[in-house]
């Protein structure tokens, strides 16, 4: 994984922080924060100065000080969310009726969620508590904290096994109260606790990669996919022949059979009437083994071309002509998408049926070895060239329509541009569909930075990808197109 799809997995990754929270003998406490921000400073008040008397002979009254009780403790322990650990231990602590049910929480601006368990400790009957928080970030749906809940559950579960089977949390429990009489709890703690570095390396890992596979303690096994980086719009080409052993899960083999390149994850979750969230850790399994790679599912208008990393070519044209005989060599097949190719054009629907099915199998074949590159659309927002041919409407834009572009991200440099544009468009155009169309560019406008191409556009505006194609046309005069691989799926 190059260090740009790290940046850009971490950008996109909805987990802003993980916590431990623990109920045991001597009460609540959270014992693990990762990463621990410290608040930012605030400005120290500037005390007013202290007047000198003027007579020296007369001495002011002596004023006793002493020394302020310095607190220790998991408690004292301040986070970036104005808020000490032992405040939010207190509020994360639930009646126990509502144990083993989601926890779902907003404190100011910040989302916590989470899946709190009972424990017991050996012989004892008292139930105790014991549950992973996870902090998101805002903007994150509601199928995503739901997704961080479940992975919340199976660890807790994790952690309640090791417990009956060898008194895991008791020991975690006694550790923590021994390190909350030290200046610094958390440090002191993760020495000792066998649940502080897991969870780093699980952070670490769905922030850098988007899903884990690790063992807990060498013993439970644990996975996760965090859909922010595969998306419903997605699809997977499986690199081999996957399937299932008579003894799996039959989701599985249910799933298989309706995996085709021409699929999303979201279409193939409706054909097999598999819950999105269960076909996400199906693939997550998939790509963990190298079973399977993302790409974007087959269609006419999808641009390919030939891919710029170095192969083995010795090797790939070994497996061609295994599959392929005489009929297509692999260099004949890269040839035809140099320079770059629709794939409509390259599969003809005026060739004979087979020849299409041939050149189908071709591009599978050619993106499952990673030796073809999709390019997609991406978008700027820039002022328009000094010889473009700018609008000159009739009429000014109408005030409403100002408003709107005043209050919007647009560059400043454009916002003339745009508002002319509108007032062009006003004279052919009825005006609920221009502003209909401004409001839409307004929305998308953040986004048009370079980084996010048309399928994100219309995903995370939840837009119709024909009529934000028809935006980013009549306002063309200033947006700047360029195509490339989106590097995260490809």
């Amino acid at each position: 994984m190059t260090s740009n799809q790290s940046v850009r997995f971490e950008s996109e990754s909805h987990l802003h922080c993980v916590m431990c929270f623990i109920a045991g003998q001597s009460g609540e406490k959270i014992v693990s924060i990762y990463p621990h921000r410290k608040p930012q400073p605030k400005a120290s008040v500037k005390e007013p100065p202290v007047q000198t008397p003027v007579n020296p002979g007369l001495c002011s009254k002596p004023t006793l000080t002493s020394m302020p009780n310095q607190g220790f403790g998991f408690g004292k322990e301040q986070t970036e969310f104005d808020i000490d650990l032992g405040m939010l231990a207190y509020v994360f602590k639930t009646q126990e009726i509502a144990c083993n049910d989601g926890f779902d929480m907003k404190i100011n601006t910040q989302r916590f969620v989470g899946y709190p368990k009972t424990w017991k400790t050996r012989g004892g009957c008292t139930n105790y508590q014991v549950m992973i928080v996870f902090a998101l970030k805002q903007g994150c749906d509601q199928h995503t904290a739901s997704a961080y809940q479940t992975l919340s559950n199976k660890i807790a579960v994790s952690l309640v096994m090791l417990q009956n089977y060898f008194g895991f949390l008791e020991r975690e429990d006694k550790w923590a109260d021994m390190a909350d009489n030290m200046t610094e709890p958390l440090r002191e703690f993760a020495k000792t606790s066998f649940i502080v570095n897991p969870l780093m390396d699980m952070y670490d890992e769905v922030r850098k990669r988007g899903n884990i596979h690790k063992y807990l303690i060498n013993f439970v096994e644990l996975g996760f996919c965090d859909e922010a980086h595969a998306l419903p719009y997605h699809g997977i080409l499986l690199l081999e022949d996957v399937w299932p052993t008579p003894d799996a899960n039959p989701i599985v083999a249910k799933l298989l059979s309706h995996c085709s390149p021409d699929r999303s994850i979201l279409d193939m979750s409706t054909a097999s009437g598999i819950p999105i969230f269960e076909v996400f850790m199906i693939i997550r399994h998939l790509l963990q083994w190298t079973r399977a790679i993302l790409i974007y599912p087959l269609c006419n208008t999808n641009i390919y071309t030939s891919a710029t990393s170095p192969q083995p070519l010795d090797k790939m044209a070994e497996k061609f002509a295994a599959q392929f005989g005489t009929t297509i060599h692999l260099a004949a097949g890269l040839s035809h998408f140099n320079p770059p190719k629709t794939l409509e054009t390259f599969i003809r629907p005026n060739l004979p049926l087979h020849e299409q099915g041939v050149r189908a199998k071709l591009v599978v074949a050619l993106l499952r070895h990673q030796m073809l590159m999709q390019l997609h659309q991406f978008y700027y927002i820039l002022k328009p060239y000094s010889n473009a041919e700018l609008p000159k409407p009739k009429e000014e834009c109408p005030d409403e329509l100002k408003q709107i572009i005043a209050k919007s991200a647009l560059p400043h440099d454009v916002r003339k541009v745009v508002a002319d544009i509108c007032g062009s468009m006003l004279e052919t155009n009825a005006y609920s569909s221009v502003k209909r169309k401004l409001t839409l560019l307004v929305k998308c406008a953040p986004m048009m930075d370079g980084n996010y191409h048309l399928e994100d556009i219309k995903y995370k505006n939840n837009l119709d990808r024909a009529e934000i194609e028809d935006v980013f046309k009549s306002f063309e005069l200033v947006i700047a197109t360029f195509r490339r691989p989106d590097f995260v799926a490809e």
